[in-house]
């Protein structure tokens, strides 16, 4: 990996995402589901943009971890509507990493995948 000014600003930016999700849970008093459910999405929003910075090869396994997360956060801690939003984003995030594994998305967009 060679590090690059745009590589540094991602990185700093999973950071950034990774404490503000610890933090949120930290700080919060009562601790609810919504607390919990946002804690879970930026650490891991956050873990797998570094991973796909560090490992550009890793972008579809972090696409369809996150649209794991997503659907499973929607699931299991949200109520409706919020867990409807979630859970179609998830989706079209699990669409998007199955068809790049299968080489099926449009030519402009599978070159975002090959690095």
């Amino acid at each position: 990996m060679r590090i690059t000014k745009k590589s540094i600003i991602l990185l700093a930016f999973s950071v950034i995402l990774m404490v503000l999700g610890l933090w949120n849970y930290v700080d919060a008093n009562p601790v609810t589901y919504d607390i919990i459910a946002s804690s879970v999405v930026l650490i891991v929003v956050g873990w797998t943009l570094a991973m796909s910075v560090f490992e550009p090869s890793w972008t579809k396994a972090a696409i369809l971890i996150d649209g794991l997360i997503f659907v499973l956060v929607g699931i299991t801690f949200l109520l409706m509507p919020y867990n409807l939003i979630f859970i179609i984003f998830g989706i079209v995030l699990l669409v998007i990493a199955v068809a790049a594994y299968l080489g099926k998305l449009p030519k402009s967009f599978l070159r975002l995948f090959h690095k």
